[in-house]
């Protein structure tokens, strides 16, 4: 009811046409702008801009899904994968110090668990290694041997994981799952089918170096059938690497599964190895977007169709990693914790594995899958020293 309507030309102050102390653009735009854009904008060339087409006639065309599947599927396997670890090497290192640390928590009487928890999570796979030797030139003594006789239990089995090499580890939980009575295919399919060329290399020489074995023949020797010969292409580590997709072979072999499998009586299982143990992630991408549209499924739909037991966890497990690395690790961590008891050999395994290449993203995944913290899962889990080791690699979101 108070207000005055405004005088001619504005409120108080301000200047006809503007605000106060507003000038009018000069002819042509702002200061510093060439007619007709921004600074230094060239006008677009008839047609459009650069490899740009002229709309067709009716308006702006919508990118055709083919176009956008052929862009998907081009990502390189290091854009796909590309992580980020919670574990970053020290900026400021001395294995000298570090080693003399270790020294100081477990001489005496007790141990210092916590003065060893708080070194070795602020130290890379690397640096610790270089703790490890230099702790043997410094007192004649094995760090290994040395944590052993003052550890114990699941504390014990997570800190000497991070002292080793990542081959090291991993051909130690091969050799494990493959030993003695029964076998644990699903951390033979938890390494075997998610490891890079590079990774999977390593592995086989680490393997035949530590244990006088070949992991390929212990692999033919404990596994059977179908899921014997995907292990055994695993083993090989020489997946086509290729970062640009054929879509034309896409097209092909999404077809040659779709026969393989839901258009066949019984499924030609020999055809999905071929195919999932062969080709590049890049190519896989763009053959599963192909085989929706031949079939009407999801690959992941048709595999639990089609495929049972070890069989189908495995090649789950191959098209999972061509899609998300992180949602599969994700998903291995909560099955080791759901319910009654904790798988804690999943458990370590992925943390301290995974904990410098792309926790960070696996994390996000976990949260983003289950509503839940990783961090706040494995709290309520475990429990001592071995939680807050475990807690202060994983780190809180």
């Amino acid at each position: 009811p108070t207000q005055q309507p405004p005088a001619a030309g504005g409120y108080p102050g301000q200047q006809p046409g503007g605000y106060p102390t507003q000038q009018p653009p000069a002819a042509g735009g702002y200061p510093g702008q060439q007619p007709g854009g921004y600074p230094t904008q060239q006008p677009p060339a008839a047609g459009g801009y650069p490899g740009q087409q002229p709309p067709a006639a009716g308006g702006h065309q919508k990118p055709k899904a083919s176009d956008v599947t052929s862009k998907m599927a081009g990502m390189s396997v290091n854009e796909a994968d590309v992580g980020h670890g919670t574990i970053k090497p020290a900026a400021t290192f001395n294995a000298e110090t570090d080693a003399g640390i270790l020294r100081k928590a477990m001489k005496g009487i007790g141990t210092d668990e916590d003065a060893i928890i708080n070194l070795l999570v602020t130290r890379s796979n690397q640096q610790r290694i270089d703790i490890a030797k230099r702790f043997k030139l410094m007192y004649g003594k094995d760090l290994i041997k040395e944590l052993k006789s003052e550890l114990s239990g699941n504390l014990e089995n997570c800190l000497l994981a991070m002292l080793v090499p990542k081959e090291d580890y991993d051909a130690k939980c091969l050799r494990e799952a493959m030993k003695g009575a029964g076998t644990d295919e699903s951390a033979l399919i938890e390494i075997l089918c998610t490891r890079s060329n590079t990774e999977i290399n390593a592995i086989n020489q680490q393997y035949k170096l530590k244990y006088g074995r070949s992991l390929e023949k212990d692999v033919v020797s404990e596994t059977s059938g179908h899921f014997k010969r995907l292990l055994v292409s695993m083993c090989q580590g020489a997946r086509d690497e290729n970062a640009t997709p054929n879509m034309e072979l896409a097209r092909r072999e999404a077809q040659e599964l779709y026969q393989a499998g839901e258009r066949k009586w019984g499924t030609d299982e020999s055809k999905f190895n071929q195919i999932l143990a062969v080709r590049s992630f890049p190519q896989l991408r763009a053959t599963f977007e192909e085989y929706i549209k031949v079939s009407q499924r999801d690959i992941i739909n048709s595999i639990e169709r089609e495929m049972s037991g070890d069989l189908r966890e495995g090649f789950k497990t191959c098209v999972m990693c061509v899609r998300s690395r992180p949602t599969y690790y994700a998903e291995r961590l909560w099955n080791s914790m759901k319910g009654a008891g904790t798988d804690d050999s999943t458990l370590v395994r992925v943390v301290v594995g995974r904990s410098e290449l792309d926790l960070v993203e696996i994390k996000q995944a976990f949260l983003t899958k289950y509503h839940k913290t990783l961090y706040k899962m494995i709290e309520g889990d475990t429990s001592g020293d071995y939680r807050k080791l475990l807690q202060a690699i994983v780190g809180r979101n």
